[in-house]
């Protein structure tokens, strides 16, 4: 049988835009060196969501196991994924015409580049920017490579570099994009749209400019009002948030 989730990642690379594959050799060169530098801040969030559907008298449960990409923010294990990816409750609900959605998240673990899987658990939720903060339960042996240092700030038409971790079927390994910022927005929370071709609509990846510097990662901005739009958090707003965190 065909690895399906590498020919997913496969086709969405084969339908960027041709000015999206024009880059320079610097430029190229310039994201070859930050995926080796910065490709194990991003790590994969193993877990089960519970679901229960209820409708009227009926109700229906499910386990559905999770793979999906995520940030460490400090070399602890505090990690921000999109709430959205591992919660859909809010998103769920919005899309059905009566009954109840509810989830609950369990066996969360962090899965790092370098093969280690660390029991994990939640520690702050924030809807409006679709964000969830997890640490390791148990501080890490070593510590993890984190997205740290000056955040990036782009502008519109910025080149930048999204990184993310395939599924278990692809090997865990680190996928480069780039992308190009297509829209600034400031008010009322500030964001970036980017060019979505070849990120294949994962959520939780950390997005970096050429000089390596954190730009953010994407979530569903707009919280649980109906469509949310994919989106890049910027990595200062995130970086506020999670002082709520650690207390600082």
């Amino acid at each position: 049988m065909p690895n399906r989730s590498l020919l997913v990642v496969l086709v969405s690379a084969l339908l960027l835009p041709i000015a999206a594959l024009a880059q320079t050799p610097e430029e190229r060169a310039a994201a070859r060196a930050l995926a080796e530098r910065r490709g194990p801040t991003v790590v994969m969030v193993l877990a089960t969501v519970k679901t229960r559907l209820a409708a009227g008298s009926r109700e229906t449960m499910r386990d559905i196991p999770v793979q999906t990409n995520a940030t460490v923010l400090d070399a602890s294990g505090l990690t921000v994924m999109a709430l959205s990816s591992i919660e859909p409750g809010a998103l769920l609900q919005g899309g059905r015409r009566g009954g109840e959605v509810s989830t609950e998240t369990a066996d969360l673990r962090i899965r790092t580049g370098d093969d280690r899987e660390l029991p994990a658990r939640i520690v702050l939720r924030d809807a409006d920017l679709d964000l969830l903060f997890i640490r390791p339960v148990d501080a890490p042996p070593t510590p993890l490579t984190a997205a740290d240092g000056a955040a990036g700030t782009p502008v519109l038409m910025d080149l930048l570099v999204a990184l993310q971790r395939t599924s278990e079927n692809s090997g865990w390994r680190t996928f480069a994009s780039f992308a190009y910022v297509q829209m600034v927005v400031d008010r009322p929370q500030p964001f970036y749209v980017l060019s979505s071709a070849g990120l294949g609509g994962a959520l939780g990846f950390p997005v970096f400019d050429l000089s390596a510097r954190f730009v953010g990662i994407m979530a569903r901005v707009g919280g649980p009002r109906a469509n949310p739009l994919p989106a890049i958090v910027p990595a200062d707003d995130i970086r506020e948030i999670a002082k709520q965190a650690t207390g600082r």
